[in-house]
């Protein structure tokens, strides 16, 4: 299909990572309280049990991997709610963001297992086909919470807008691994500096790892609703008011 006229033809890189620093300076307070709530504290709990633990054993594992789960979908939701508000013009509040995130919870993690395992499986045949699989179903989650189509329409309509721009997305998945790695290697410096000890060690675990985790899950969540934004302008020429009608 092609595009309106008047609406752009092409998928920018830079316009969508400028769209998402734009949207988290301009909400930095609702953002940043979300991303504590829903990735630090988690991860902080989880920290603390492996600090008192140990090596988490399988069953904390699973535990600690489910956590993990729900709070990220929990995360991106409302961060895709704040974010194409904030596009509208509306600032983002933190109690219509969470109410979107609790709202759409278990059809989220129905997603996130259902791509989780294509992926996996895909991964198993010579990796290529993973990676195909992961970008395809990379925007489900803003599908599902603008459009509040089930799972399974979710993962074919994702694969739907993401045809025919998968390589330019899988750059932006690169640059955000290296943000986190970057992250990382500085968290970990920080805590050398400070004398928290290595990233095993009490501090790392439940201060630490935490602030990144938190950190790189408020970017990466408000880059996937910025993706989802360009896809959908470009390939449809859907403005944001349209997109922000939903949530009225």
């Amino acid at each position: 299909m092609s595009p309106p006229t008047g609406v752009p033809a092409r998928f920018e890189l830079g316009r969508v990572i400028d769209r998402t620093f734009r949207v988290l300076a301009g909400n930095f307070g609702v953002f940043v309280v979300l991303s504590l709530i829903l990735a630090g504290i988690p991860a902080a709990v989880a920290g603390y049990a492996r600090w008192r633990v140990g090596v988490l054993d399988g069953g904390g594992q699973l535990i600690s991997l489910v956590m993990s789960m729900i709070a990220s979908v929990l995360l991106q939701a409302a961060l895709i709610h704040g974010t194409i508000s904030d596009l509208n013009g509306r600032r983002a509040s933190l109690g219509d963001c969470l109410r979107t995130a609790l709202t759409h919870v278990l059809p989220l993690i129905g997603i996130g297992l259902m791509g989780g395992i294509a992926s996996f499986l895909g991964l198993i045949f010579f990796i290529v086909p993973g990676v195909v699989i992961a970008l395809a179903l990379s925007v489900a989650g803003p599908v599902r919470v603008v459009e509040r189509l089930g799972v399974f329409d979710s993962m074919g309509r994702s694969a739907s807008l993401t045809r025919d721009h998968r390589g330019v997305i899988l750059v932006l998945a690169v640059l955000n691994t290296i943000l986190v790695g970057v992250g990382s290697a500085i968290g970990a410096g920080v805590a050398g500096i400070a004398g928290l000890g290595g990233p095993a060690s009490p501090l790392a675990l439940v201060l630490v790892t935490p602030f990144l985790q938190a950190t790189t899950s408020l970017i990466g969540a408000a880059g996937v609703a910025s993706v989802y934004f360009e896809l959908r302008t470009i390939k449809e020429g859907v403005g944001v008011e349209a997109l922000a009608a939903i949530f009225d």
